[in-house]
Order: C-alpha cells, then structure tokens, then sequence
C-alpha cells in the first residue's frame, strides 16, 4: 500500500507533497491537465507569452515570500512587491513538480474507501492505489463531488465556501491599450487589464504590445456558460471604453476559469478527517490565491506528519 495520494497538482498540492517527501513518505498525484500549476498558467503563442491565470505572484507571509523573492521584481504596485519568474507563473509550479511522482492527463472521477485503504477511479475507468491517506486539492465544487457519498463531517464544513468564475483574454495589439504595467478600471465588464510586455524579460519590440484582459467577476458569473466567440466580442466592445486605437489586432483569444476566485472562503488552512484518513486543502481554503493555496498544502503536511510522530 502507497502511503498518500494528492488529488490536484495545483500549487497546494504540489506544496503538500514536496513537504512530505523528505520524510519518506511515498506521495502520488494526480492532476486531470497536461500541466501542473492550476491558475499558476503561463500560456504560450508564438513568441508570445501570457500569464493569464494569476498575473503575477505576492503576499506578506515569512514562509511564502522566501520562495519567491529570489524571482524578478514586476513594477505593477505601488502597495506590494511583485514577482516573477523569467518563464512566467508557472515556472514555480514546474519547479516544485519537478521532484515529484505525477500523473498527468488522469481525471479522477470517483473514490472509494475500503478495507485495504482509498482507490481512485480516473476517467478510463483504471483503478489507482490502495493508498493509506488521501488528500484533495481540487476547487471546492469538485472536492465536494468527490467525497458527496461519503460519511464524513467534511462535506457540511464545505456546504458555505463559494468560489466564482472569471473570463480572460490574452491579445496582441500593435498599439498600447494602456501605458502603465497594469490598470484596473472602474467598469462593469473589464477587471483588470496586465500589460505582459511590460514584465520582466518579455519586451519583443517596440510595435509589439501583448495583455490579459481580466473580466469583472459580476460579469463573468453571468456570462460564464457564454459562447467564446461572444464573450471575446463583448470584452473587445468594452476595451473601447479604456483605449481610443489599439492598431492591428496581432492575436486574440479567449479562456475561461470555472473555478478563479473564491468569494466565500473556508476559513482555515485544511480539513482532515482522522477517521477515514482524508483531508481536503487548496486556495480556497483561506481564499488569498497562490500564497493562500502553498500555505494550505504546507500547514496540511505538517499536521500530517506531526500526526505520524504520534
């Protein structure tokens, strides 16, 4: 028998499992991208790069700021300090997975808690495991349909955690929509507008302006089963609020986060059922994006390692 497996190779999990690996302690994940990262994406076209999950990374805690200050500064805030990696977000999420046993493209849809320990069913109906522990790290709507048939006090702590939807649109412009690094308008469409070419190591030339296009969570909670098309036209429409000419229209595209932003978090860092040996983390748990998603998979395999000491 394995002794854990991760469900979700986002930032949380990934934490989780580089902090129980020196332990000892065998760790499997499982992540139903092609990537690792989740919203820590950095979408490549051409010679283009974009961050169009979380456009950059920051937070305040001791723990987290260690792992990033050795990044590049982005000049985008006055208020905090920014960083990135020369690749983009996701380079972190592919340093941390680097070590780590990962299975990618593998959906998990269905657990099941028996005598010799969890089986996880994934999408082609293959079995994994038994495993001694299993700990979740998918957004909170997925957790929950995972664990909804099972006996556990997890599933009421999770009935109040909301999380909502968020459109993004990377484009290229031949020229400037906005002359800052980064602009939030007040708008009832557009959220926030990330000039990409303005971080570091991304200037391509001086007829060559690349963004993420953020739009309002009000507005993409509405239109988030929209068609592509039409939600591309819309936030194209509202740019025209924020920029009298952006030239040439190099590249467009659209891309839409089910799961972006947590409106009503948890509260604490992770939940762990002792009794069945599962425990469930990630960003919405304490609902401050990546910092909040690494400090819920680091806090969660302290306990779980903690735990094993007695």
């Amino acid at each position: 028998m394995s002794d854990l497996a991760i469900i979700g190779a986002g930032i949380c999990g990934l934490r989780c499992a580089e902090v129980l690996r020196p332990a000892g302690i065998t760790v499997e994940l499982f992540d139903k991208g092609r990537g690792v990262g989740g919203r820590l994406a950095t979408r490549r076209h051409e010679q283009w790069r974009f961050d169009h999950g979380a456009p950059s990374l920051h937070g305040e805690t001791a723990q987290w700021c260690e792992r990033i200050h050795s990044y590049h500064d982005w000049d985008c805030d006055n208020n905090a300090r920014h960083y990135l990696p020369e690749l983009g977000v996701n380079q972190l999420a592919k340093e941390l997975a680097e070590p780590l046993n990962i299975q990618r493209g593998c959906q998990i849809q269905s657990i099941e808690r028996r005598a010799r320990g969890w089986s996880l069913i994934d999408q082609h109906g293959s079995e994994h495991g038994p495993y001694a522990k299993l700990v979740i790290t998918a957004p909170c709507p997925q957790t929950q349909a995972l664990i909804k048939t099972l006996d556990t006090p997890i599933i009421k702590a999770l009935a109040d955690v909301h999380m909502t939807p968020a459109w993004v649109m990377m484009l290229v412009t031949a020229l400037p929509i906005i002359t800052t690094q980064e602009l939030r308008p007040t708008h009832d469409v557009i959220r926030r507008v990330s000039a990409e070419h303005s971080k570091p190591e991304r200037a391509l030339g001086p007829e060559d302006y690349h963004y993420v296009v953020e739009a309002a969570v009000a507005w993409s909670q509405k239109h988030e089963e929209d068609n592509p098309t039409d939600v591309q036209a819309a936030l194209m429409a509202s740019l025209q609020d924020i920029t009298t000419d952006m030239g040439q229209l190099l590249h467009c595209a659209v891309h839409r986060w089910r799961y972006a932003h947590t409106g009503r978090a948890l509260g604490r860092p992770y939940l762990f059922d002792s009794d069945l040996g599962l425990a469930v983390a990630g960003d919405w748990c304490l609902g401050i994006g990546a910092e909040g998603a690494y400090l819920s998979g680091e806090a969660l395999a302290k306990m779980l390692l903690n735990s094993g000491r007695h």
